[in-house]
C-alpha cells in the first residue's frame, strides 16, 4: 500500500517538503488511515492540521465521533479544529439533499482553516472504491465524461485514490488503528450507500468479481480521452463563442462531440459552475444552434438563465425580466430618470447647451411619456414612412435583451426618440413631430 500511495503522490505532484496540509478527518477508517499515513511521512516534514465537521446528525453517535477525533489527534500531536453545523437546515436553505449540503459545509470548513493557517493543500481520503461507486452513479445519470473522482482538483488532493477500501482496512489493522463506524453507512437510504451496499456487490457477484477495478480503469481511460477532447473543444470555443454568444456558422463546422463540449464550456462560464448542466440543456442549445432553426427560439436554463437564437447567434444570458416603467414628462420641469441615468426636460427655452436637443411641435404633442416598450409602438421616418417598432427591431437584428431594455420617449404609441443601445449616448429620432415654420416649438432635452 505504501508504495502505491507514494506513486500516486509523485505521479500527480501532490506534496512537496514542508507543505501545510489540512486533512478532513471524519473518524472513519479512510480518514484515520490517511492522517496516520501522512503524519508518518517524516521525510516530507509536512505541517498537518485536521478538521472535523459535526453535521448535527446522528445524535450521540456524532458526538462520539468528534470525541474520538480529538483523542486520536492528541495521540499523534496534531492540531484539530471541530466545526458544528446544521446540515439538515442548510439543505433546506440550499434546496439540495442532506448529503450535498454536508459536502458543501465540509469543504467550506476545510477552506476556512486553509486560509486562516495559510496552508497549501486539503487532503481527503477518497479511495478507489469511492471512484467505482461514483462511476456507476455517473453512468446511470448519463453524465457526459465518466471521470470518477479526480486525484487532484485545485487545492484538493486524494493520496488514497488508487487503493481500495479493503487495503485501507488492512492498513488500520496492521498499524493498530481504531476508527469510528458510521451506522448510516450500512443503511441504503442514501443513493451512494445503495450503490455501495447493493448495486456494486450484485454486479461483482453476477458479472465481474473485479467490477470495482474495471470501473476505476474506465474512469482513467475516460479521463485521459476527455482531457484530449477538452483541449480541442477549448480551442473551438475560443473561435466560436464571444461574450456568451455562440456564432452558429463557426459552431456548425465542428463534429457533434465537440459541439456538445463547446456548449458545456459556454454554460459553465455563464453559470460559474458545471453544476446543474444536464444532457437535455446541452442538446437543446446544440439543436438551437443549427442554421435551419428559426430565430427567436428560446430555451429555459437553470439558475435563471435562458438561451435564445438571435439570427446567426445563440445568446446565453440571465432571463430576469426588465421592469417596465412609464413616467409622464411635465412641461418645463427637469426630471431625473434612473433607468437611463439621465435628466430629461420638455420646455422652452433651451436650458442646457450641451444636452441632446430635439425641437417638437408643441401643439401636436400631449402626455409625453418616457417608458419601456408597449404593444403597438411605431416610429416615423422621412422617406420611409411609419414602421412598427417590432419590425424595426427585426430589421436591425437586435437581440431580445436589447429590445426589452430599450427606453422610449413617446406621445401615445408614436415614438419621439428611442435609445440606441448599440451606440451609447445616441438617440434614434422620429420625424413625426418636427415643427414647421411658425409652429409653437418646445424642446426635448436629455443630459447627464
Amino acid at each position: 500500500m505504501r508504495k502505491q500511495v507514494l506513486t500516486t503522490i509523485a505521479e500527480h505532484e501532490m506534496l512537496t517538503p514542508g507543505m501545510g496540509i489540512v486533512i478532513g478527518l471524519s473518524g472513519g477508517a479512510d480518514s484515520v488511515a490517511l492522517t496516520h499515513f501522512l503524519h508518518n511521512l517524516t521525510e516530507l516534514r509536512l505541517r498537518i492540521i485536521c478538521v472535523h465537521v459535526h453535521h448535527g446528525l446522528r445524535g450521540h453517535e456524532a458526538d462520539e465521533d468528534a470525541d474520538f477525533c480529538a483523542h486520536f489527534c492528541k495521540q499523534l500531536g496534531i492540531d484539530l479544529v471541530v466545526f458544528e453545523k446544521d446540515a439538515a437546515a442548510e439543505a433546506v436553505k440550499m434546496g439540495v439533499g442532506v448529503e450535498e449540503a454536508g459536502r458543501v459545509l465540509r469543504y467550506g470548513c476545510f477552506n476556512e482553516v486553509l486560509r486562516q493557517r495559510d496552508y497549501d493543500k486539503i487532503a481527503v481520503a477518497h479511495t478507489a472504491s469511492d471512484v467505482a461507486e461514483t462511476v456507476l452513479m455517473q453512468v446511470v445519470r448519463g453524465a457526459g465524461g465518466i471521470r470518477g473522482i479526480p486525484p487532484v482538483n485545485g487545492n484538493i488532493i486524494r493520496p488514497f485514490i488508487d487503493i481500495g477500501r479493503n487495503e485501507v482496512l488492512a492498513y488500520c489493522e496492521r498499524q493498530g488503528l481504531a476508527f469510528c463506524e458510521d451506522s448510516t453507512n450500512h443503511q441504503s437510504d442514501y443513493s451512494r450507500n445503495w450503490v455501495r451496499n447493493v448495486l456494486l456487490p450484485q454486479i461483482a457477484g453476477h458479472l465481474n468479481p473485479s467490477a470495482a477495478d474495471a470501473l476505476c480503469r474506465l474512469a482513467k481511460i475516460s479521463a485521459d480521452e476527455d482531457a484530449f477532447l477538452d483541449n480541442i473543444a477549448k480551442n473551438a470555443y475560443e473561435k466560436c463563442v464571444d461574450s456568451h454568444e455562440i456564432d452558429i456558422g463557426v459552431f456548425c463546422q465542428y463534429d457533434i462531440a465537440i459541439q456538445r463540449r463547446i456548449v458545456r464550456i459556454a454554460l459553465h462560464k455563464a453559470f460559474g459552475s458545471k453544476k446543474d448542466v444536464t444532457y437535455s440543456h446541452v442538446e437543446s442549445i446544440r439543436e438551437m444552434a443549427q442554421i435551419s432553426t428559426q430565430s427567436g427560439k428560446q430555451v429555459a436554463l437553470p439558475r435563471d438563465f435562458m438561451a435564445e437564437k438571435v439570427y446567426n447567434k445563440v445568446c446565453i444570458r440571465k432571463s430576469a425580466e426588465f421592469d417596465t416603467f412609464s413616467v409622464t414628462l411635465p412641461k418645463g420641469q427637469e426630471v431625473f430618470v434612473p433607468q437611463i441615468d439621465s435628466w430629461v426636460c420638455l420646455g422652452n427655452p433651451i436650458m442646457h447647451e450641451k444636452a441632446f436637443t430635439k425641437a417638437l411641435d408643441c401643439d401636436r404633442i400631449t402626455d409625453v411619456q418616457i417608458r419601456t416598450r408597449q404593444n403597438g409602438d411605431r416610429i416615423f421616418f422621412k422617406n420611409v414612412g411609419t414602421k412598427k417598432i417590432k419590425d424595426f427591431f427585426m430589421d436591425k437584428k437586435l437581440p431580445r435583451a436589447i429590445r426589452e431594455k430599450t427606453v422610449f420617449i413617446a406621445c401615445g404609441q408614436d415614438i419621439i426618440v428611442m435609445e440606441d443601445l448599440q451606440n451609447p449616448s445616441r438617440w434614434i429620432e422620429s420625424h413625426k413631430f418636427e415643427p414647421e415654420v411658425g409652429a409653437n416649438v418646445v424642446y426635448l432635452q436629455i443630459w447627464r
